[in-house]
């Protein structure tokens, strides 16, 4: 029992502060399912227990979603629309604070990848 309840502890302490997102901005980099690659920033806002708004800007593009944190990946999944596109995207959540997410969008589909790094540079994992 003692060793279940070290295990468990263990576990919370590890998995604890991944689990914890922070609101703010972003810098964003990117590459589309075509290879381009981008830049820009990207705001999150929490709206409620693990809901969040968020907003990319891109250049002159911006586009604004909703999504959920599902603890158990811990993973960030956001619906958006950009012009009178939707995509889809989802972030795994790192130690560091850092997103590392995979994305679609429109009917051409295809897979893009993009890393969203907290403003500052990272360090300690963000909480909300």
């Amino acid at each position: 029992m003692r060793n279940t309840l070290s295990a468990a502890a263990l576990l919370a302490a590890l998995s604890g502060p991944a689990l914890a997102q922070q609101a703010g901005t972003y810098a964003v980099e990117g590459q589309g399912a075509d290879g381009s690659r981008y830049q820009g920033t990207a705001t999150l806002a929490s709206t409620g227990n693990n809901t969040w708004r968020v907003t990319w800007q891109v250049g002159g593009d911006r586009a604004q979603g909703v999504g959920f944190l599902i603890p158990e990946g811990p993973l960030l999944v956001v619906g958006y629309v950009l012009g009178n596109q939707i995509g889809a995207a989802a972030y795994a959540v790192q130690p560091d604070g850092s997103l590392r997410g995979t994305w679609t969008q429109g009917q051409g589909g295809g897979i893009g990848t993009e890393i969203l790094t907290p403003a500052g540079g990272g360090g300690a994992a963000p909480r909300k």
